[in-house]
């Protein structure tokens, strides 16, 4: 079709100057001839600009080419990325976790007890064996007693115990110096060690609390 209008248009554009040369031989009016070339010229340049339908079904099929070899790579590279896994951080296990961590059965109930008894009683580890073996408190056996016993001992902070223990012979006996320290230490009393007493006594005043009684 752009071809067709540019072949017009410079057919008008010859013609137009044919007419302009034989009016102007004959001297008549020059404006129709004008117009016609004006025409023609207009008509040719405007057939000239038009692409040709080939040129466009070239064009879309390179862009369609373009589009697909786009999609192409992207999916390509979509599909060689590997994706981040999402995987879970492991749980940090607090110390009185890991005393009862993978534990079941009576296992599990006599170290549960143990634990209950340092938070209620904060008791030595002697004290702690003497409740757990006593046929007034949790009546395990000898082994029983001990496996509950190993399985804490790691994990708990018997200084801080002792200084808790301390605290409560101050505020129940009035215990003081000397005193304190051999009730700390007594057979009949809390059955700590000698090093373990003296602690409780030098930080009786430190802010310990229920909760510091584990590393």
């Amino acid at each position: 079709m752009s071809a067709f209008i540019g072949i017009i248009g410079f057919l008008a554009f010859l013609i137009g100057i044919i007419m302009l040369l034989i009016n102007l031989f004959r001297k008549k009016s020059k404006k129709k001839s004008l117009i016609l070339i004006v025409a023609g010229f207009i008509l040719f340049v405007v057939g000239v600009s038009i692409p040709s339908n080939n040129q466009n079904k070239e064009a879309k099929d390179n862009t369609s080419t373009s589009v697909s070899s786009s999609s192409s790579s992207s999916s390509k590279k979509e599909a060689s990325t590997p994706k981040p896994s999402k995987s879970k951080a492991p749980k940090v296990l607090t110390s009185q976790e890991k005393a009862v961590d993978g534990l079941t059965g009576n296992s599990l109930a006599q170290t549960r007890s143990a634990i209950s008894y340092l938070y209620s009683g904060h008791m030595s580890k002697q004290e702690l064996y003497d409740q757990l073996t006593s046929e007034y408190g949790s009546k395990m056996t000898a082994d029983e007693a001990n496996g509950a016993i190993n399985r804490i001992d790691p994990l708990v902070n018997w200084n801080n115990l002792a200084v808790l223990s301390a605290k409560g012979y101050r505020e129940s006996g009035n215990l003081t110096g000397q005193e304190l320290l051999d009730q700390l230490t007594s057979e009949y009393g809390s059955k700590f060690p000698q090093d373990q007493a003296q602690y409780g006594v030098a930080h009786i005043d430190d802010n310990i609390k229920s909760t510091d009684i584990w590393k």
